[in-house]
């Protein structure tokens, strides 16, 4: 946008040429971070928890996308005058701590196990206490609006005590008991993990096809294909499909266990899948989920022979003391050489590790602490189904249902250091475990005295699942308890759909009777500018904070916000950011132009739409009653990436490329003309709602405009989110009639753009209008003439077509463009031909790969989508070159006549 007039000194020192995000950063920060809640008692109430991060260390990409659409309706709902609660927090995040410290210590060469358990924790708690204030200072920077009053952490002493209260509830009503079940292990961690703990790797793997001998002197056998040939000494049967008729002659037989010829049964179980492999199952209950319900079925005892550190136990005889991978590979040299492999293929595999440090976990029977959750899923599930809870997007409200449907027990003790502990222990003299809220002095069944506490703490989402109620003061009854609970929405990622959102609509049923949250907005990944996940192995992690430094906290949370489409992940770019640290750029000119015609100004100005004569005026009242209007909308739905787009829209070609240029021609005037004045007071006045439309999404640079043009109002998050009607449509004469030139200026644009002229180059023209329309035309004039680079004649009304010249029709006339000595109109046909035929070829190109089946069905979305905008905007292309074509052919068929 170019400056009609140097700016005055007293402009300069107001609002400096150049917006420093930096500077004004650190001064907001310095001035508004962590501030007390506003309290407005008599609103109606608004409340957010944010998923507390874990206390692991620097906040990533995900982070930055959740606090950042949080803030955006946290400052929505304050701006439109309501009571909001958004608390802040940290994870204790177990496993993941322990991780972390005990890295920490091997760097200090402390091995852990030569600490105790108390001085690991006081270990853990110093980290703790080093780490969360740069978590929540990395939270502050990126503009949170957190209630820091109400700042909780998931082991803090109130916590602690409601998850104690939460386990020995639990367990008196028969929802929680301590049992030997079969749990994932994890070999690196040395804990039991739960089954969404547990991530899932897609590899291809071995088939390893073993025969298994009717007995040691007879030919008959059976073939299993296995992926576990280690596990082998482990068996206890062979299982085949009931109705299989290959095997039914087996059913009831016994067959030998390879190189050890220990007999063991063939049985028959539905849950055998015929088509895999041989159709033969090898049943292994100590290393197999699936076995362990096989044997459970038919009273087979376990054997384990790999021990909790994922090596071979003593019961693996020769295999002894191997790690599974050595085990397996000598099992199979082994079976090779004795005779009892048949063959190996390649297959593809689903391999399970731990979610925390990717170790391949091992199933292991254990005695364990479990949650029955069949009985909680109920009412978590009916609420959604009821509408008492809803999902945005919509759709995955069904992955919900499908998880908590087919619930298992939780298994909910981890044995780790780190955590809040059991509230357990056990009579060492009749073995009796006694659960209460504090340590009993004698056991309840004999009394002793000798009570020994349950070595284990919980699993971290035992306590993340209460966040929502205990953050406001649960179990006690609580005024914040009472006016924000139920939550309004929760904003999460899909991720941890299972983990935590699910628990925590069961918790809140269970302890409040009441849903924890109204909505539940759930946002994708965010992934590098090729849609690969951010991993460390991969080199393309970004850094939120780095881009923060780099291009400001706005233009990042724009970017953020502008790309969170629902369902579809983030490809994050720094040349989006870049782009949108343009927009701010934008911004901040055009409030330095503003700013230059009302300098002494401190308050919004009055402005009577229905009074208003100019015509841009009229037009950019309209404009911005439809942006306020549809940003609300937007906003309301939870549909962030429609809000900022409307924002931009409206803020880049509608306010700047449009009306700010269309007010220079107006505010070249003397100070005394009408429209001028008029000009002035609705620059400012459209400015002040533009900056509270902005405000949400980008608090920085918007809070010091403000502050700045504004000064005798107060401060902009005091302000109310606009809300009012012009009166004027998109459809009323005026801005139908301003809309009309606009129109004639991008047709002017366009065909300098066909004809390759440069936009700075001024054209001489003329205006032909019907007869009466030259009065209306003549007030545009001079609009005309400044935006689309013109030098015109005075308007004719009904005179006959000049009989040279680009011709621009519009509703009324035309507009003749006069290029003689310009343009070499032979040299422009060859051009103009070439062109088109170019861009007909590409067009026919992406036309047929369109077409494909195959490109439809292996290509990504995106990829098509790109394909499909691409065909568009060539199809337009195609347009504009015709009609410029057609016109210099026009001349050059007139140049011929004369």
């Amino acid at each position: 946008m170019s400056d009609p007039q140097e700016p005055a000194e007293k402009t300069i020192e107001r609002i400096p040429k150049t917006y420093e995000p930096s500077l004004t950063e650190r001064k907001w920060l310095a001035s508004s971070a962590r501030k007390v809640r506003v309290s407005r008692p008599e609103a109606k109430s608004f409340s957010m928890v944010i998923p507390p991060p874990n206390i692991t260390g620097r906040l990533h990409m995900g982070h930055a996308l959740n606090i950042t659409l949080q803030d955006v309706v946290a400052r929505f709902r304050k701006m439109e005058g309501q009571d909001v609660l958004w608390i802040p927090g940290t994870d204790h995040a177990g496993i993941a701590t322990q991780n972390v410290v005990e890295r920490q210590l091997a760097k200090e060469g402390i091995p852990l196990r030569t600490l105790t358990r108390e001085e690991f924790v006081t270990r853990v708690w110093e980290w703790k206490d080093s780490i969360k204030s740069g978590i929540l200072d990395q939270i502050t920077r990126l503009g949170a609006s957190l209630s820091w009053d109400h700042e909780r952490f998931t082991m803090d002493e109130g916590f602690s005590r409601a998850v104690t209260e939460v386990f020995v509830r639990l367990y008196r009503e028969g929802f929680l008991y301590r049992g030997e079940r079969m749990i994932h292990w994890c070999p690196r961690c040395l804990t039991a993990l739960s089954d969404v703990e547990v991530a899932y790797v897609e590899k291809t793997g071995t088939l390893y096809y073993v025969r298994y001998g009717e007995s040691p002197g007879r030919d008959q056998s059976l073939v299993v294909a296995t992926t576990r040939p280690e596990t082998i000494f482990a068996d206890q049967a062979l299982a085949v499909h009931p109705d299989d008729a290959r095997y039914r002659s087996w059913i009831g037989r016994k067959v030998f266990v390879p190189l050890i010829q220990r007999e063991i049964p063939v049985i028959a179980d539905a849950a055998v899948d015929p088509a895999f492999g041989t159709g033969v199952l090898k049943i292994t209950p100590s290393h197999s989920m699936a076995d362990w319900e096989i044997a459970s079925r038919h009273g087979l005892s376990p054997l384990e022979i790999i021990d909790r550190e994922g090596r071979m136990n003593e019961k693996a005889g020769p295999l002894k003391g191997l790690s599974r991978e050595d085990a397996r590979e000598k099992m199979v040299d082994e079976l090779s050489a004795r005779g009892f492999l048949e063959k190996e293929e390649a297959a593809p595999s689903s391999l399970g590790v731990c979610y925390r440090c990717q170790t391949v976990v091992e199933p292991a029977l254990s005695l364990q602490w479990f949650v029955r959750m069949k009985d909680l899923a109920k009412p978590a599930i009916e609420a959604v189904r009821e509408g008492e809870i809803r999902f945005f997007p919509d759709g995955w409200k069904n992955t919900y249902y499908d998880w908590l449907e087919n619930i298992r027990d939780w298994c909910v003790s981890r044995q780790i250091w780190w955590g809040h502990p059991i509230p357990a222990w056990h009579c060492a003299n009749c073995r009796e475990t006694v659960v209460d809220l504090s340590r009993p002095d004698r056991c309840s069944r004999c009394q002793s005295d000798e009570l020994v506490a349950d070595p284990d703490v919980l699993d971290t989402w035992f306590s993340s699942a209460l966040w929502p109620f205990v953050t406001l003061g649960w179990p006690n009854e609580t005024p914040d308890l009472e006016r924000f609970y139920p939550t309004s929405l929760l904003v999460t990622g899909f991720d941890i759909l299972f983990f935590w959102v699910a628990r925590m609509v069961m918790m809140g049923y269970h302890f409040t009777g009441k849903p924890p949250f109204r909505d539940v907005y759930i946002h994708a990944l965010v992934r590098d500018q090729f849609g690969q996940k951010m991993t460390k192995s991969k080199g393309n992690v970004v850094d939120p904070l780095e881009i923060m430094d780099r291009y400001g906290t706005d233009a990042f949370r724009m970017t953020l916000v502008h790309m969170a489409s629902p369902g579809r992940d983030i490809r994050l770019s720094t040349e989006r950011v870049e782009g949108f640290r343009n927009f701010v750029s934008k911004i901040w000119n055009a409030f330095r132009y503003v700013e230059r015609f009302a300098p002494g100004e401190t308050h919004i100005p009055e402005v009577d739409v229905e009074a208003l004569q100019g015509p841009a005026n009229r037009w950019i009242m309209a404009c911005l009653s439809q942006a306020v209007a549809d940003m609300r909308r937007y906003f309301s739905a939870y549909r962030f990436d429609e809000a900022a787009n409307t924002l931009y829209h409206f803020t880049w070609h509608l306010y700047c490329d449009w009306f700010i240029e269309a007010s220079k021609s107006v505010l070249d005037r003397p100070d005394d003309d009408p429209e001028k004045r008029e000009t002035v007071r609705v620059l400012r006045f459209t400015g002040s709602v533009l900056l509270r439309m902005a405000h949400p999404v980008m608090p920085f640079v918007t809070g010091e405009l403000w502050e700045v043009l504004y000064p005798g109002e107060s401060p902009l998050e005091m302000q109310t989110f606009p809300d009012f009607p012009t009166g004027l449509s998109k459809a009323s004469g005026a801005v139908r009639e301003f809309e009309a030139m606009m129109a004639l200026v991008g047709d002017v644009r366009q065909m300098r753009s066909q004809l390759k002229l440069s936009p700075a180059m001024e054209l001489r023209g003329e205006l032909v209008v019907g007869q009466g329309y030259g009065e209306r035309y003549e007030r545009h004039l001079a609009f005309l003439s400044r935006m689309a680079r013109l030098s015109l004649s005075p308007i004719r009304e009904g005179e006959p077509e000049p009989l040279s010249g680009i011709r621009i029709p519009f509703t009324d006339g035309a507009l003749f463009l006069d290029l003689d000595g310009i343009v070499n109109l032979a040299d422009e046909e060859r051009r103009l031909t070439q062109e088109l035929e170019k861009l007909n070829q590409k067009r026919a190109s992406v036309l047929a790969r369109l077409k494909s089946r195959e490109f439809r069905e292996k290509a990504p979305p995106d990829v098509i989508e790109k394909d499909e905008r691409l065909l568009e905007e060539a199809g337009e292309e195609v347009q504009g070159l015709d009609s410029a074509l057609a016109q210099v052919r026009r001349m050059l068929e007139k140049g011929e006549k004369r």
